[in-house]
């Protein structure tokens, strides 16, 4: 079908329509545990160690550990294996090899002084904080639930000449007219009813079977600028400052195949870009020799993202055919939760460490959706459903890490750890979609926490040099639904394998 030009329109209709809740806001907002290859076989339980530069990103005060200089840089390859259950049980892999943790450390020691400031140190750190590659597909069972009910409900209301193409009128141009209806009118998925009301094509008791694709990719990266004191040893104060990119990509397929003949496959490109900041304040007291507790706090971190999203509908209906919708675009706030962190660790006999974390991350209080042009502190219209959304479904999010290293000898420690993440919004929350959203992808995913497990050992020479190596496991559990409907959920398990080796030397 020929189309206009119609880039411009999305700059008119993108900020009141596009974005998508809870949802959209809670992908970006939790983020994984992630660090160094010594940090990931504790699974994460540094917050009152320190020394450790997977350490840093969680509690700044760690930096004033160091008693040496050191850079240390770390790989990982990341493999992912996806199972979908649905009406069957599918299983995709997938593999990312990657940068995940670089950081160079300048430790100024004062040794004239026994007490006061000890030390002042000084980091720059880049982590890779969460990976999105992902990809999975879905085969549910006939039924009468059938998207293109759920498109005629979207479009009751509208005229057949709201959604129709002329020489003079273009339906995309239309603000008050979601996409999705365009593309189930011109694919002939929904049928007038009379009075402004549609219907689908389907015959009443005719079943439908769906399918569904999925390839996520992308990451979230944090740059750190970081310093932190010892206070005669007894006590370390840090701060960091960090900057964070986010990019996104999904490309998603949901098919119907109709009982009495034809179907239609709904593609749909999104992605997300865009850049953030935070600050990170933390503390570590050391009361004696073989305890140490510690406590930080995040800010919430301050986006600006742009959404990218372009629809396509190939039918086989009374005819074949595709339409597909412009590219559309959004720009807007985001910021994602606060954090708080308290943590507690013991050293045994100079040999041995135990180490515990709790972090709570404060998605309903503190994450918000704000259009570009509005007040940081403020709600403004365009996102308050979004918002309402995000405060009626976003829970506070638990993690509690336990750790342990021991030390064989003065070159070898072997180490291990365990974490749990409750989920990040309840399990019934709904995708409400504004009724003239220019969006077209109706999926979404509700996030049931992760479990993690984690293993390594670390040599250390008497030149300064270091290897660690580590496995991590993360196993994260979602339920998906193709659109807002009785449709039974399917459920996503990834189970995420990551193997890491950091090496370091200290000067």
């Amino acid at each position: 079908m020929k189309r206009y030009c119609l880039f411009f329109i999305t700059i008119l209709l993108s900020s009141a329509v596009s974005a998508q809740g809870v949802f959209d806001a809670m992908r970006y907002a939790e983020t994984p545990i992630n660090g160094t290859a010594r940090y990931m076989g504790m699974a994460g339980a540094f917050g009152a160690l320190g020394g450790e530069a997977g350490a840093i990103s969680d509690n700044p005060a760690g930096l004033g550990i160091y008693r040496n200089s050191e850079f240390a840089v770390t790989a990982k390859a990341l493999i992912p294996v996806t199972q979908g259950s649905w009406q069957t049980t599918r299983q995709q892999d997938d593999f990312n090899f990657c940068l995940n943790n670089a950081s160079f450390v300048l430790s100024f020691l004062n040794s004239e002084k026994e007490k006061g400031v000890l030390a002042s140190n000084f980091g720059f750190g880049y982590n890779r904080l969460k990976h999105f590659t992902r990809s999975f597909s879905l085969q549910g069972a006939s039924s009468l639930n059938s998207m293109t009910d759920y498109m005629a409900g979207f479009t009751n209301g509208l005229s057949e000449d709201d959604l129709k193409l002329t020489e003079e009128y273009e339906p995309f141009d239309n603000e008050n007219v979601p996409w999705l209806s365009i593309l189930a009118y011109e694919s002939q998925l929904i049928l007038p009813g009379g009075g402004n009301t549609w219907h689908s094509l389907l015959k009443a008791g005719e079943k439908s079977q769906p399918f569904y694709q999925a390839q996520e990719s992308g990451y979230i990266d944090e740059f750190a600028f970081s310093y932190a004191a010892n206070v005669s040893d007894k006590v370390y104060l840090g701060a960091s400052f960090t900057m964070q990119t986010l990019d996104y990509s999904l490309i998603s397929s949901y098919k119907e195949i109709f009982q009495e003949g034809g179907s239609f496959i709904l593609t749909n490109r999104f992605s997300t870009s865009g850049f953030g900041w935070n600050f990170k304040f933390g503390a570590i007291v050391r009361p004696t020799d073989f305890m140490r507790v510690g406590a930080s706090i995040h800010t919430p971190t301050y986006f600006t993202l742009r959404d990218g999203f372009k629809g396509k509908s190939v039918y086989d209906t009374t005819i074949k055919g595709s339409v597909e919708t412009p590219n559309g675009q959004s720009n807007y706030r985001f910021t994602a939760p606060l954090k708080f962190q308290a943590s507690m660790a013991f050293i045994i006999a100079k040999s041995g460490i135990i180490s515990l974390d709790y972090m709570l991350a404060d998605n309903r209080g503190t994450t918000r959706l704000k259009h570009v042009s509005s007040d940081l502190f403020l709600d403004t219209e365009p996102f308050a459903l979004d918002n309402e959304d995000i405060k009626n479904f976003a829970r506070i999010a638990h993690t509690v890490k336990l750790g342990g290293e021991y030390r064989i000898n003065k070159a070898f420690s072997v180490r291990a750890g365990m974490a749990l993440v409750t989920p990040s919004m309840s399990d019934r929350a709904e995708k409400f979609v504004p009724l003239n959203t220019i969006r077209t992808d109706m999926e979404y995913m509700m996030d049931r926490g992760s479990i993690y497990g984690a293993a390594g050992f670390g040599y250390r020479s008497t030149f300064g040099f270091g290897v660690d190596v580590a496995y991590a496991y993360r196993q994260k559990i979602d339920l998906f639904k193709p659109y807002n409907s009785t449709i039974e959920p399917a459920t996503v398990k990834t189970h995420y394998n990551n193997i890491l080796l950091s090496l370091s030397y200290k000067f």
